[in-house]
């Protein structure tokens, strides 16, 4: 995959054309050399399922990385929080200005339409998940 964003991570489980993956996310400061002193340091685990023909060449405890393309990822966040943002300031100046709600009302309106679109996007995981292609390969 070309223009990709890696992570690296081991196989924690491999169903017939699924890979499932678990992978390290560091938040900047995990690499930095004062980590210990900072009460900042954040890691978490993740665990990516990758849909892949070749299911069967990987094995429980197999190291890899598993990648996808920057677009894709690009796409990620304009769905996950650009969108939800833009959302969020449109409807409160709109409550604000257009209809002249008080700004407590006009807090919750866009609170309200951001949730909203945030339980869509979720009723719609699967559809959307479909779109995203992780690649994945032995390190």
């Amino acid at each position: 995959m070309e223009d990709c964003s890696t992570q690296h991570g081991i196989v924690t489980e491999v169903q017939t054309d699924r890979v499932f993956v678990l992978v390290e996310q560091k938040s900047a400061c995990a690499s930095c050399h004062a980590r210990g002193a900072c009460s900042s340091f954040d890691k978490k685990n993740k665990t990516i399922e990758v849909a892949t023909k070749q299911a069967s060449d990987y094995k429980k405890g197999d190291k890899v990385e598993v990648s996808i393309s920057t677009r894709l990822g690009m796409k990620a966040l304009v769905i996950a929080f650009l969108v939800p943002f833009v959302l969020l300031v449109i409807s409160l100046i709109l409550c604000l200005k257009t209809f002249d709600f008080s700004e407590p009302l006009s807090c919750l309106v866009a609170i309200a339409v951001t949730a909203i679109y945030y339980f869509v996007l979720f009723k719609q995981k699967d559809k959307l998940s479909s779109g995203f292609k992780f690649g994945i390969r032995h390190l």
